[in-house]
């Protein structure tokens, strides 16, 4: 991470941008914060950031998928905060509890899960 210090976007240029879920963390992320593909390089650290950052929006830590320990996942969000602290990604807006937005994101991954039950379902 250190390579990489404050190489994130800080501001959205997108005036509606997307969310997205990683797909095997589950964890969400939007289309402004510069992690085109959280599964490589530096992104690939941010899984974690973005799977503790999940968890944060959501507030109910049972409801989530347990990817990774927790405590790691916090170390990884404090770690990155520290390295980029004006990563748009660390708005309070997206860091924080917020029930309408947590709807969103359970409905998102239960949709996913639907579908990865799916497909292996058709695969036997």
């Amino acid at each position: 991470m250190i390579y990489n210090k404050n190489s994130l976007p800080k501001e959205s240029k997108i005036l509606n941008p997307k969310m997205e879920i990683e797909g095997m963390s589950w964890a969400i992320f939007w289309e402004d914060e510069g992690l085109p593909n959280p599964s490589y390089n530096l992104t690939r650290a941010f899984i974690y950031v973005t799977h503790y950052r999940t968890c944060i929006i959501v507030g109910d830590l049972s409801k989530i998928s347990d990817y990774g320990p927790k405590y790691f996942n916090k170390f990884l969000y404090k770690l990155a905060k520290f390295y980029f602290p004006d990563w748009i990604g660390f708005t309070e807006s997206r860091c924080s509890y917020n029930p309408d937005l947590a709807n969103r994101i359970l409905r998102i991954q239960k949709v996913a899960e639907w579908r990865v039950n799916k497909m292996f379902d058709s695969e036997i």
